[in-house]
């Protein structure tokens, strides 16, 4: 069975999720899905707010994985770069690898990563 789009990324939710449990954080999820962040990591009473982007698929061809960094549709909503958020997780499903960005970082709308700099659970050691 495909997943779609939207399981997808309550898949990567959910592992990030477990990723941040796995190294000590507590983990708020917002009751909306409209909040502009996925989850809510606080270590140390510290608390980032983490927009969660997975990727299926490397490109056809290529050996990067691509996300989504942008919000909007590019039709009657105009993609624009994240905001409101201190970090983007991403997550590639076929490698189980995690990317760690912070909101600096992502100002295209697509961001392309080599799984060899991907990481496993322990990128959110330090937020």
């Amino acid at each position: 069975m495909k997943l779609t789009s939207r399981q997808i990324g309550a898949v990567g939710v959910a592992r990030v999720t477990g990723a941040l449990l796995r190294c000590g954080y507590s983990v708020l999820l917002p009751y909306d899905d409209y909040a502009g962040y996925d989850v809510v990591a606080e270590k140390n009473n510290k608390f980032y707010r983490i927009q969660v982007k997975t990727a299926q698929t490397v490109e056809s061809g290529r050996t990067k994985y691509r996300f989504t960094t942008s919000v909007g549709n590019g039709f009657n909503i105009p993609k624009r770069a994240i905001s409101g958020v201190d970090y983007v997780a991403c997550w590639g499903m076929n490698d189980d690898l995690f990317w760690l960005l912070p909101i600096a970082k992502c100002k295209s709308i697509t961001t392309k990563l080599c799984p060899s700099t991907g990481g496993g659970w322990r990128v959110f050691k330090n937020l």
